[in-house]
This record gives structure tokens, sequence and C-alpha cells, in this order.
């Protein structure tokens, strides 16, 4: 019994070619864009952690139950060797530090890719930290609503991955209040929810603070 031999032409073959990368043209810069945002998002968790253990490790040092007892309590004591490891201590003003970041000292919001807002960090004390991070502290003093026990004694703001691209508020770029009681706190009013942090960082209104608040909610996922 003879068996007829049955293959694909070589015009079905390189049809199916054309299919795979058609595919792969449409899939390939969502993965990598996915896996953009992912590193991102651990090296902000990365700062964050470092910086709610200086936070905890100082009240308990200090034996005090407020961080205005601390270093926290002053950014030219805290922005120090002592606290982090710095490759360099920017000028004052700390605008040079993020010149890259910021021309005119201003940002980029994700939904809009405009300038739209000025970097809060370039007017801070600021240190460019050896991972490349650019952080800035200031001293503040404001009530937190929904958490009347405690106060914002502090913000921080930084790029994760200093004078590095994109410079965009909620992919490289923010900020965080730090508390008396040494807690990490999105916003001022405890009450806003996720959804409402998720609208307004992509509506680049507080961006920076509201996408960490959405990054945090959304167990340290971009969910924007």
């Amino acid at each position: 019994m003879r068996y007829k031999l049955k293959a694909f032409t070589l015009t079905e073959l390189l049809i199916a070619l054309g299919i795979i990368g058609a595919i792969a043209a449409l899939s390939i810069p969502s993965l990598m864009n996915a896996i953009n945002n992912r590193m991102m998002v651990t090296q902000l968790k990365s700062n964050i952690t470092a910086i709610q253990q200086l936070a905890s490790d100082s009240l308990v040092t200090s034996s005090s139950r407020s961080l205005e007892d601390t270093d926290f309590g002053d950014p030219a004591k805290l922005l120090t060797e002592g606290n982090f490891a710095i490759q360099k201590k920017c000028p004052d003003p700390a605008a040079d530090c993020w010149k890259t970041t910021a021309a005119t000292n201003k940002i980029e919001y994700k939904n809009q890719m405009k300038v739209v807002g000025g970097i809060a960090g370039a007017t801070y004390p600021s240190v460019i930290l050896k991972n490349g991070t650019i952080i800035g502290y200031s001293k503040t003093d404001s009530e937190i609503k929904g958490m009347p026990d405690d106060k914002i004694i502090g913000e921080f703001c930084f790029d994760i991955n200093g004078n590095d691209y994109p410079n965009i508020a909620g992919r490289d770029y923010f900020c965080v209040y730090v508390t008396k009681k040494g807690k990490l706190i999105d916003l001022p009013d405890t009450n806003i929810n996720t959804e409402t942090k998720i609208a307004n960082c992509k509506a680049g209104i507080g961006g920076s603070n509201q996408c960490y608040g959405a990054i945090v909610d959304s167990g340290w996922t971009m969910p924007y």
C-alpha cells in the first residue's frame, strides 16, 4: 500500500511565521512594559523598606515614642552616612542633583506624557544613594485625617533610578510621608480609597503620593 505524504507548503509556512511575528510584535512591548513596571515596584519597595526600618530603629534607639526626638526631626542629621549609604550629598538648593530628572524642576505624569508639575524633591535637602536613588527629605508638621493620635513629621521624595529615564511620577518618582510614630503613609487623608488614588494618579493629581498609595494598596503591584 502506498501512502501519500502530506506537508506544509512554503507559502503556508511563511504565512504561519508571519502570524507568529505579528502576535510577537503585539505582545512583546506589553510584556516588556510589565517587566519594567515590576522592576520599578521592586526598587520602590526596597527603598520604602529601608526607610521604614530606619524609622523603627530610630524610635528604639532613642527610647522615644516620637521621631521628633530622633534624626528625623532634622534633615541635616537624617541625610547622613550614619543613616543612609550615601554616594553624594547634594548642594543647597538641591535642584542640580535632580537636573536630568527634572529639567526646569518638573516631571512628567504617566498618562499625559508632558510636564505638568514641579518636583518637590528638588526643593528638599537631598542626597544620591549608592544604589542610584536620589532622595530628598523635608521636615513638616501636619495633621492626619483618620489618625488623630499621630502627626506627619516629614516627607520623603525620591527618584528610584536616579537620573535615568523614564522620570515619570508613578513610575520612578514617588513621595511618601512619615509620621511621628514611624509610619509611612501616602496622604494626610487616610480615608481616600484605592480607586480614587488610581484615578488621581492617572490624572496627575498629587500623582507621586497617590501612585505610591495605589501600589501599596494593590499588594505592591502597579495597577495603572
